[in-house]
């Protein structure tokens, strides 16, 4: 049996893929949700834990299911359930109903809480950044619909374990673009969920830092990785009965309400925490600091490029708001709340009814955010009307700056004259007030 002196060590052990002793730390951290006490404080809790599935394979360890549940009727902000009809292909062994992956850290477990409702229990750090921001979450209400809900994952309670943190969240599912998406009024939908999310947090001054598509859930829930043929789940989309979430907050930072979106900084290496196909190049020229809400609204915006910026031909006004979203120039970009307005108030009005019910074209290989042109094709007038929005192409002395300060000393170096320049210009503007 794990002590709780353990508890502490699993906690702040933080080690990353392929890094000596992450496998050992992972097996201890599953060993601490297994273990009879642990399952034992879970239920008188009201929670019933998950089984872990038995495997050869050992990375199947991380794989948990309920055993013998069945699907039931959906109510916010429990997921819709159910919807899996078994694979084609006899060589994979279809899982047991709602099973789940723990996650590469084994920070997260599942169970069934006295409704018999699925949630997600996940370990926090006593004193950490993430426990401050789920509180924060906690202390806005549990939403009772969807007409109320800010496309945050709600926390429904937090619990003290071991001298640490439980938080419980309703289990949803993952793979939030799974299956596919059929139409433009669906993309739109998915977009204005993710904004409306964005807003509500930087409202509330968490920047959440690691913006990505394993990052959203989708309120529907059957079987991990089994998403894409589920046809319950297509149906319930199409139907405009689907919402999406942010979730993971432990890369996230949470601010002064009373400080201003502009004025908040974090360091650079801070934005080295995501995946580098993610972000915006905020901080690749040897800048040692940052704005991380800017950096937020880039991120999304970078998502929203790979999934969709293929579709500004049928949907022109995506281009200024994609171009906005992500431009290297920092004080241009917009905020959460006004890339929210401006896609309710321009993009959402100005694309048509047939055009919204429209199927989508092939998805097409696009490039990166900022070497595709979104404008090729469109009509000269539109082109020209929005021309204000439109990113001019990187120029090639920023590429060569980029591509040098790859080179962490070249970046240190960069860096340091950067800093030493931001002092000359405070320290001549003091003087200036001063005489």
């Amino acid at each position: 049996m794990v002590s709780s002196e353990d508890l502490d060590t699993l906690l702040r052990t933080t080690l990353l893929p392929g890094d000596t002793g992450y496998y050992e730390l992972l097996c201890r951290r599953l060993a601490w949700w297994d273990s009879s006490r642990i399952r034992l404080w879970s239920l008188q809790n009201g929670y019933t834990l998950y089984h872990r599935r038995q495997h050869e394979d050992p990375d199947f360890v991380f794989e948990v299911y309920p055993p013998g549940v069945k699907p039931q009727e959906s109510f916010f902000p429990y997921p819709y359930e159910g919807g899996f009809k078994g694979g084609t292909d006899p060589r994979i062994k279809t899982p047991p109903p709602f099973h789940a992956y723990a996650g590469h850290r084994a920070t997260v477990n599942f169970a069934l809480n006295r409704l018999r409702r699925h949630v997600a229990l996940k370990a926090i750090l006593a004193g950490s950044e993430e426990l401050r921001i789920l509180r924060r979450l906690h202390e806005q209400g549990v939403p009772r619909s969807i007409d109320d809900f800010h496309n945050v994952i709600p926390v429904l309670d937090i619990l003290p374990c071991e001298g640490h943190w439980l938080a419980i969240m309703p289990r949803w599912g993952t793979m939030p673009l799974d299956p596919s998406l059929d139409s433009v009024h669906e993309v739109f939908h998915f977009m204005h969920c993710l904004l409306k999310g964005l807003t509500f947090l930087h409202d509330h001054r968490i920047a959440h830092g690691d913006i990505k598509t394993s990052n959203i859930l989708v309120n529907h829930l059957d079987r991990d990785f089994f998403d894409r043929s589920n046809r319950f789940r297509r149906l319930l989309r199409s139907q405009s009965k689907l919402t999406y979430a942010f979730c993971d907050f432990d890369n996230s930072t949470m601010f002064s309400p009373s400080i201003s979106l502009n004025e908040c900084r974090l360091p650079s290496y801070v934005s080295f925490n995501t995946l580098p196909d993610q972000v915006p190049a905020d901080t690749a020229q040897g800048e040692f600091d940052f704005n991380p809400f800017a950096f937020d609204v880039g991120m999304l915006g970078v998502l929203f490029c790979h999934e969709f910026q293929y579709l500004t031909l049928i949907a022109p006004m995506l281009a200024p708001l994609l171009d906005r979203m992500t431009t290297r120039y920092i004080e241009g970009r917009f905020k959460a709340s006004e890339a929210l307005q401006f896609f309710e108030e321009e993009v959402l009005t100005n694309t048509a009814e047939h055009v919204m019910s429209s199927s989508l074209p092939p998805k097409t290989a696009t490039g990166a955010f900022d070497t595709f042109d979104r404008w090729a094709g469109l009509d000269p007038n539109f082109v020209d009307k929005w021309s204000a929005f439109r990113e001019p192409p990187v120029p090639l002395h920023l590429k060569c700056l980029r591509y040098v300060c790859e080179y962490p000393w070249i970046f240190d170096a960069v860096s340091f004259v950067r800093r030493v320049a931001r002092l000359i210009r405070v320290r001549i503007l003091l003087y200036s007030c001063l005489v």
